[in-house]
């Protein structure tokens, strides 16, 4: 079974953040971060400078319409100190693991023991 926030995350990506790319896209990008040449350096936090312009919203057919993130250039990105704090990090990955209805027995060892 799919939890709830699995199958919202999608949407608000794509129409909060405008940060939402497909599947396709983000094959595309992983394939680039594993074998581009550019991105050689270790420890690095890549980003497509393809976020949104503008904020997700409603268009006149009562549908969502969004900002989109995908396309755009790679580049090295900074990342925020909340990311870098060790403690934060550790919350944010048990809130996603209970977030997506995972268990001990799914994760692996390696995640599994800090």
């Amino acid at each position: 079974m799919i939890s709830k926030t699995t199958q919202a995350f999608p949407w608000f990506m794509k129409y909060v953040t405008g940060g939402y790319v497909g599947m396709e896209e983000a094959g595309v990008r992983l394939a680039q971060v594993v074998d581009d040449a550019q991105c050689a350096k270790s420890d690095v936090y890549w980003s497509w400078n393809g976020g949104a312009q503008q904020v997700g919203r409603w268009s006149e057919d009562g549908k969502p319409k969004g900002a989109g993130g995908s396309g755009g250039e790679i580049f090295e990105n900074e990342q925020s100190d909340a990311v870098k704090d060790r403690d934060v990090a550790m919350k944010m990955w048990d809130l996603s693991v209970q977030a997506c209805g995972m268990k001990g027995s799914d994760l692996p060892k390696a995640a599994a023991s800090p």
